[in-house]
């Protein structure tokens, strides 16, 4: 389920996510600011490529799954495993987003 997010004036400026997107050719900023809709309250995601790109870059003609890869390449984000089940974790979570506590 997508969640309403803020984004902080001063994630534009992320030197190093903009590096890395030029450098993969994907677009990583705004898949990036994406994956805040469909984090949970911590920061974390079930990792279904499909299913996050028709929820964060739906007419985009990309591989979501290279993004997710090339995300958690440069450190932006991570995956882990729980009984078989990928999911994704936004260590940064907490830094850019203040959760409303009937979320929490």
């Amino acid at each position: 389920m997508s969640r309403i997010r803020t984004v902080k004036p001063d994630l534009f400026r992320h030197e190093d996510l903009f590096d890395a997107e030029l450098e993969s050719g994907l677009p990583l900023r705004l898949a990036f600011i994406g994956l805040f809709t469909v984090a949970d309250c911590a920061g974390r995601f079930i990792w279904k490529p499909r299913t996050l790109k028709l929820d964060v870059l739906p007419h985009d003609s990309v591989d979501f799954s290279a993004v997710l890869n090339a995300l958690e390449a440069g450190g932006f984000i991570q995956s882990y495993t729980v009984n078989g089940q990928r999911y994704g974790y936004i260590p940064s979570f907490g830094k850019h987003q203040q959760i409303p506590t009937r979320e929490i």
